[in-house]
């Protein structure tokens, strides 16, 4: 489905009725890598699935955003769609994206779901590269950032059927919008404070071989979040969600089936 938010042309995907649960992709993906559990869950629940500003088939905007302005539009949408609460699920960025909601708006969500993300902002090493990433990205085009990602995204590397999927998926994002992405989290705010003022039942999922954000980041955070449980995925890289999609399925039925008990 589109809509319009500042100006823009900006697409969500939404299934079932229910409970709401809005699902943050992360980069440089879009909404579909939360395709298995939009399956899972519809049947339960009124899951709303965005591609963030620039990402997918939401038009990039002209001039720099933050990750700020990101937060701002999914307000507006979740105001469109008439959702008071919803639980909110981020993936990577999407996680980023979701402290900045909590932030703004804490009261409009009673459950959050993290998932191979972190609270620190970039050490200035991280801010170079990505940069760099950004410089690749106006120069090569989006396959700049499936070269780079793919291998962190996944613990097979690129030598399967999902990692052509998504080298596909990536290749086909307007680079604009990556690079204003890179750019975005380069210079993000750092939330770890925010972490002992989260007040909602949180579930924290990390992955066994995730470089990008290691088990030990994860469960560091998901101790600093007063009501939050940590599940890890054996056998996966960053990409939890796609490569063991019963396993993290399973997570997060419980964890709403409890939510909602």
């Amino acid at each position: 489905m589109f809509t319009t938010i500042h100006g823009l042309k900006t697409f969500y995907e939404e299934q079932g009725s229910g409970p709401a649960v809005l699902l943050l992709h992360g980069f440089p993906l879009d909404h579909r890598m939360w395709h298995e559990q939009i399956e899972a869950l519809q049947s339960n629940y009124r899951v709303i699935a965005p591609d963030l500003r620039g990402f997918g088939q939401s038009e990039p905007h002209k001039d720099l955003i933050t990750l700020d302005h990101m937060a701002d539009e999914l307000l507006l949408l979740l105001d469109q769609l008439q959702v008071e609460k919803a639980v909110l699920a981020g993936f990577s960025m999407g996680g980023y994206v979701a402290f900045n909601l909590l932030r703004k708006a804490p009261h409009r969500f009673n459950g959050l779901i993290l998932a191979n993300t972190r609270p620190d902002a970039d050490p200035l090493e991280g801010q170079i590269n990505r940069m760099k990433m950004a410089a690749s990205l106006l120069e090569q085009g989006s396959q700049a950032a499936s070269t780079a990602m793919i291998p962190k995204l996944l613990s097979d590397g690129e030598n399967s059927g999902l990692a052509r999927e998504l080298q596909d998926q990536i290749e086909g994002m307007n680079p604009l919008g990556l690079v204003h992405a890179s750019l975005a989290m380069a210079f993000r705010k750092d939330s770890t404070e925010l972490l002992s003022t989260i007040q909602v039942p949180t579930l924290v999922i990390g992955g066994e071989k995730d470089s990008i954000t290691t088990p030990t980041v994860m469960k560091k955070m998901a101790d600093s979040i007063p009501n939050a449980a940590y599940t890890e995925i054996k056998d996966s890289a960053h990409l939890t969600v796609r490569e063991h999609p019963d396993e993290v399925n399973k997570a997060i039925t419980a964890f709403l089936g409890q939510l909602h008990s």
